[in-house]
């Protein structure tokens, strides 16, 4: 009995081990060096599985770092503009203007919608300003029918664009909704 007992565990350890394993995705080493600049914790998606693929470049942004779903038709693209010496002062609008350049102008049906987050989501983020933003992207950007930008923004660290990019509303967008945060860290002196 002891035996079955041990083997069912070990069993059972080696599919959390191999499921964790198969879920986690490895960043690359610029995008890592731009997460730690920033203090930002790249959280992967643990719902659906993830791989990542090579960035997209376009002439509206240059993805710093993009996954794609296994099993939904979805794709997630990081761009991060650290503060370095490029002060971001009004980071709405450096968010509108982005939106308003990935946004297709081919079609007149097309909606633009911006929301502001709560200050109650900026907690969960670690952010001093955010927005969400829905829109139909141009095709030099994605060849998908729809977008949902999260922008995110901490001041002295900078600014934040999560795309995640898909053609059918489903819940999987919904459950990437923490992929990036800023980190929270407090120094305590007297340590």
């Amino acid at each position: 009995m002891k035996n079955i007992i041990r083997l069912l565990s070990f069993s059972i350890l080696l599919f959390i081990l191999h499921n964790n394993a198969f879920t986690q995705i490895k960043t690359s080493k610029p995008f890592f060096q731009i997460l730690e600049e920033m203090d930002l914790e790249f959280l992967a998606p643990l719902e659906n599985s993830y791989k990542r693929i090579k960035a997209s470049e376009s002439i509206i942004v240059d993805f710093d770092f993009e996954i794609k779903a296994r099993k939904a038709d979805m794709r997630i693209g990081f761009a991060l503009f650290p503060k370095r010496k490029n002060t971001i002062t009004f980071p709405h609008i450096k968010v509108s203007n982005m939106a308003i350049s990935a946004a297709t102008n081919e079609d007149e049906n097309a909606r633009l919608v911006l929301h502001e987050m709560s200050r109650e989501d900026l907690e969960s983020y670690q952010a001093d300003w955010g927005a969400v933003v829905f829109f139909q992207p141009k095709r030099i950007l994605s060849d998908k029918n729809h977008c949902k930008m999260l922008a995110l923004y901490k001041e002295e660290k900078g600014l934040v664009y999560v795309f995640y990019l898909f053609d059918e509303a489903s819940e999987e967008v919904d459950l990437q909704k923490n992929c990036l945060s800023f980190s929270l860290k407090e120094f305590n002196e007297n340590n």
